[in-house]
C-alpha cells in the first residue's frame, strides 16, 4: 500500500495542465487518454503525454497514465508509446480480470523489445457492476496491482441509478472496494466528488469515505486536492499519540510485556500496528520531519 491521498486527473490532449501537473500538490496525476480525450484527438494526445513523460521532470507527484479500455482500438498505441517512457504506473479502466493480463502481456512484450527492466504498478479503475461483482478476483489478478479505484459515474449508468450529492446509492460499491483493498494490502481511492464548486460536500462526501476505508480519492479540480489532503492526513495531535504509543510499545517490549495500559486504555498488537501505520505515512507524506 502506498497510501495515496490523491490521484488527479489530467485531459492527455492539454499540454498546459500536462506541464503543470507537478506543482499541483497532488500525490500522483494521472494522464488521461480514455474519457476526457475525443475519438479525433487519441493520436495527438498520445503524442502530448509520451512528450511530457519524455521532457519533464517530476519531483513531487508520482505520474501515471490512464490508457484506453483493451475493448477499444487504442490501448495497445497507448502503451506502445507510454511504456518506453517509463511513467510510474498504468491506470486500467472498465477494470477485469481479462484487462489486467492484457495489458500485463503487452506490457511485457514492450519491455523485452526495449530491453526495460522497470516494473510498472496497476491502479485498476472499477467503473461497472460486473466490475464489483469481480472485485476480489481482480484485487489479486496481478502482484502489479497497486490500488483500486472506483469509478462511481460510469457505474451508476451500469445500474440504471442516479447519482446525489452524498452518494448513499454508492455505498455498497463502496463497501465492496474498499474490503477487497484491504484484504489485498492495496489502495482504495473513491470515486471523483463531481461538483467542483461544493466545497461543503466535498468536505462531507470525503469524511465518509476516509471512515469507511478508503485511502484516498480521485481528483478533477485541483482545488479540491488540498481539501482531500485535510481529511486523509493525520491531525497533529493524532501523530502526537502515535508517537507515544510507538514509545511507549517499546518500553513495555523492553520489559517483556505484549500488552499494557497507554493513558488509561489497554494497548496490544492492532493498536501499535495501527499507530505505525499513521506514523509511516504521515512521515511519507512530510508531515514528520
Amino acid at each position: 500500500m502506498k497510501n495515496r491521498r490523491s490521484m488527479l486527473f489530467m485531459p492527455g490532449n492539454n499540454p498546459g495542465m500536462l506541464v503543470s501537473a507537478d506543482i499541483l500538490g497532488a500525490d500522483s496525476i494521472i494522464y488521461d487518454l480514455e474519457d476526457a480525450v475525443s475519438l479525433d484527438e487519441k493520436d495527438s494526445a498520445r503524442t502530448l503525454v509520451r512528450n511530457a513523460l519524455s521532457f519533464l521532470k517530476f519531483t513531487h507527484s508520482e505520474i501515471t497514465v490512464r490508457i484506453n479500455p483493451i475493448d477499444s482500438p487504442y490501448w495497445e498505441k497507448d502503451l506502445e508509446a507510454i511504456i518506453p517512457v517509463l511513467p510510474d504506473g498504468i491506470v486500467i479502466p472498465k477494470a477485469s480480470v481479462d484487462a489486467v493480463h492484457s495489458v500485463e502481456q503487452k506490457i511485457n512484450e514492450i519491455k523485452s523489445e526495449h530491453k526495460i527492466t522497470k516494473d510498472f504498478s496497476f491502479l485498476m479503475l472499477v467503473e461497472s457492476a460486473r466490475g464489483i461483482m469481480d472485485v476480489n478476483s481482480i484485487a489479486k489478478a496481478s502482484p502489479l496491482i497497486q490500488g483500486l479505484l472506483l469509478g462511481g459515474e460510469d457505474y451508476s449508468v451500469d445500474m440504471g441509478i442516479q447519482r446525489t450529492r452524498l452518494s448513499k446509492e454508492l455505498e455498497y460499491a463502496r463497501f465492496s472496494l474498499t474490503t477487497a483493498a484491504h484484504a489485498y494490502g492495496l489502495d482504495s481511492l473513491d470515486t471523483p466528488f463531481t461538483d467542483v464548486e461544493d466545497f461543503e460536500g466535498l468536505r462531507l462526501d470525503t469524511a465518509f469515505s476516509k471512515s469507511i476505508g478508503f485511502s484516498g480519492r480521485l481528483v478533477i479540480n485541483p482545488r479540491q486536492v488540498e481539501e482531500i489532503h485535510k481529511i486523509f492526513s493525520p491531525s497533529a495531535a493524532e501523530i502526537e499519540r502515535a508517537q507515544a504509543i510507538l514509545q511507549a510499545a517499546e518500553e513495555a517490549k523492553q520489559k517483556g510485556l505484549g500488552v499494557f495500559s497507554f493513558k488509561g486504555k489497554m494497548v496490544d498488537l492492532p493498536v501499535i500496528k495501527r499507530a505505525q501505520a499513521l506514523y509511516d505515512s504521515a512521515k511519507n507524506w512530510g508531515l514528520i520531519k
